[in-house]
């Protein structure tokens, strides 16, 4: 108790130096998500609000059909903020995530993105012709979410948090790689979430 008042906390650059992958973490989680954003100032690149309707159970056991808004944010980080001190060919690019609200807790998280992977995956073409503004946030959130069931065979998709259900419309050969899933499956397959 008697150093509390003389820590000084660390900032994003100092954190994203941290040699281990569960240290960066954790300081990041101690930094905070409105004090990363703040220290980053990563620019808007696409906002995309979906209409969804799920059915919950209520406290009485009864089910009930919510509707909201979903709404996605696609946002670019400076290679810069992650290359301080770092030899020419070691930098990095820049960073891209996606800002999203759950829809049970109201809690604001941030989740990195490839935008190359994310561009492949909607169009079926390689990313050497990728250009930024071709893909969206709603492609995003979709690419975020991985299965060895191939395109054309689900009947439907449940989402409990991190937690994402699929069923299979009938037969179908696993695939022997996972895939992300496009903007077209989470439009018109996601029928229930929390």
């Amino acid at each position: 108790e008697d150093i509390w008042n003389d820590i000084v906390p660390m900032t994003f650059k100092e954190i994203a130096k941290l040699p281990n992958l569960e240290q960066r973490r954790v300081g990041i989680l101690c930094l905070g998500l409105e004090r990363l954003a703040s220290e980053v100032q990563p620019k808007l690149i696409n906002k995309e609000t979906v209409a969804k309707s799920t059915t919950w159970v209520d406290v009485n056991g009864n089910l009930v059909t919510t509707e909201f808004n979903d709404t996605y944010e696609l946002y670019e980080v400076s290679g810069e903020y992650f290359n301080e001190g770092l030899e020419s060919w070691n930098k990095m690019d820049n960073a891209y995530f996606v800002k999203l609200k759950d829809t049970s807790t109201d809690r604001i998280y941030f989740i990195w993105v490839n935008p190359r992977s994310v561009y492949e995956t909607n169009t079926n073409n390689p990313s050497w012709g990728f250009m930024l503004n071709e893909i969206n946030a709603i492609q995003c959130i979709a690419w975020t979410i991985q299965t060895n069931v191939p395109q054309g065979k689900i009947e439907k998709i449940i989402r409990q948090g991190d937690c994402i259900l699929i069923k299979p419309n009938g037969e179908y050969t696993p695939l022997e790689r996972v895939r992300h899933l496009t903007e077209k499956e989470y439009k018109t397959l996601l029928v229930a979430e929390s």
